[in-house]
């Protein structure tokens, strides 16, 4: 039997990801009596009330996938309480809800922290102030995991005095995608990429994540934290971390984070000294996206509050160097923006132009692994130019696609509906160790820093543009 307990129960994330993602793994297991599912907010809410407020937000993000039968069934398995987080009172009705008499010591109990940050501190010190942290508890954290290597610090101190590293499971939600996964598959299960996966054969490497979408309703958010702390720190570092990895000893979720560790333990500085030839911020000035006017992201500020101070970048460019035998001499290009000409994430390998020149050309073959909107992989490749040329030695590039085709398949299921999953099986392999965590937020505070005492430059770009130029 699982608890399933989500502090935040009725907010954005909850309603939006959390309960629909639920929903669907309650509706592929035969025994919904498996699952008791507790949604915690601070406001009163009476039950009828509640399920209404679920059923309505059900029926929005599900669409066709929401029957009522199955919500028949789901229903009886939801329930509310509301606790003030910040105060010593109402935690006796979790309590009693865990550790009631027909469930006592028989069950799993899985917490999700769906709230701000600065609350993670005083809901995990209450649930061990009332012993509602037991062996059989797990514990899910969503982003951001700090905003620096100071705040990280004091949040991972905070989980572990509660929770043993084993229960504790730090969302990053690219990690549940499919391509993402694929990355490890494409790597180390054929020979013939593994073998030329390295400096000998790589010219380069591209890490692009870019979005259509501005700072919507999270301007205040956004402006304080940045492009650099809200994509690169977590996404684009993952990314990366399983592009680039050693192969691990086994599948087994420790062996899989020790490989990610030591390449980011692996990436050379940049600070002061480089700062200025390895990185671009910007930020997005008004334009047009998919054939539509959009404002300028000061103007998206000004529409939410006039003191917002407007430092935040939208768009960041890096070039990273990884000082390790495999790696040496690559450069790696991450780059990711908002209100960019599409939405698109993939991951760009250029590979060296063959020794010879028979041919008089410079092309180095291209693997592209496309991770939204599609979840393919492609292979350029040069090949003789046929029909109605002349010349003998005329070449083209050629592509060949490697995907799954859509039609045969069934229901993908989505990101968090994965990761719950894994959580419940008890499967860390796609959540972040806490080493990993600080040592990322390290080196991404020394970027932070040499912008900041060298005031280098927020440059500008176009909104339905690619961005800046960044010189590689």
């Amino acid at each position: 039997m699982y608890d399933i307990v989500i502090f935040g129960g009725t907010g954005d994330l909850s309603l939006r990801k959390l309960l629909p993602s639920l929903y669907h793994l309650v509706k592929k297991s035969k025994v919904p009596e498996e699952y008791r599912i507790l949604c915690i907010s601070r406001a009163p809410l009476d039950r009828v009330d509640f399920l209404l407020r679920v059923k309505e937000k059900l029926e929005c993000f599900l669409g066709d996938d929401f029957n009522y039968t199955d919500w028949k069934r789901f229903k009886t398995i939801l329930s509310y309480i509301d606790i003030e987080f910040l105060e010593n009172e109402g935690w006796d009705k979790l309590n009693n809800f865990i550790y009631s008499e027909d469930h006592r010591g028989k069950q799993n109990i899985i917490y999700y922290l769906s709230v701000a940050p600065a609350l993670f501190t005083p809901i995990c010190r209450q649930l061990k102030k009332n012993n509602l942290t037991p062996k059989n508890s797990r514990m899910i954290v969503e982003k951001p995991f700090g905003e620096n290597f100071k705040s990280a610090y004091k949040i991972n101190s905070v989980l572990s005095d509660c929770f043993s590293e084993k229960q504790i499971y730090r969302i990053d939600h690219y990690l549940a995608k499919e391509a993402v996964q694929n990355i490890l598959h494409l790597r180390f299960s054929n020979h013939l990429i593994e073998t030329v996966w390295n400096n000998q054969h790589i010219d380069q490497v591209e890490i692009m994540v870019s979005e259509q979408i501005g700072v919507e309703g999270r301007a205040e958010f956004f402006d304080h934290i940045g492009t650099l702390r809200d994509m690169v720190q977590n996404h684009l570092m993952q990314l990366l971390t399983y592009i680039t990895m050693e192969v691990p000893k086994s599948l087994s979720a420790d062996h899989i984070r020790d490989r990610k560790i030591e390449v980011i333990k692996a990436l050379e500085p940049i600070n002061r000294d480089n700062i200025s030839s390895h990185s671009i911020r910007a930020q997005y000035l008004a334009g047009e996206v998919n054939g539509k006017p959009v404002p300028s992201y000061k103007e998206d500020l000004k529409s939410v509050c006039d003191n917002i101070k407007g430092t935040g970048e939208t768009f960041v460019a890096l070039k990273i160097n990884i000082d390790n035998s495999r790696w040496r001499g690559v450069p790696f290009i991450l780059k990711t923006g908002k209100r960019m000409e599409k939405r698109l994430a993939e991951i760009r390998v250029k590979f060296n132009p063959p020794s010879n020149n028979l041919y008089g050309t410079d092309f180095g073959n291209l693997l592209v692994i496309e991770i939204q909107p599609k979840h393919t992989v492609s292979i350029q490749m040069m090949m003789k130019q046929l029909f109605g040329v002349d010349e003998a030695l005329a070449t083209h590039t050629n592509q060949m696609e490697i995907g799954n085709n859509e039609a045969f398949l069934y229901r993908i299921a989505g990101d968090y509906e994965k990761l719950l999953s894994e959580v419940i099986n008890g499967n860390q392999a796609f959540f972040v160790r806490d080493d990993e965590i600080m040592a990322s937020w390290k080196w991404i505070d020394a970027i932070r820093n040499a912008w900041t005492t060298t005031d280098q430059e927020m440059k500008t770009y176009i909104s339905g543009s690619n961005g800046p130029n960044f010189d590689k």
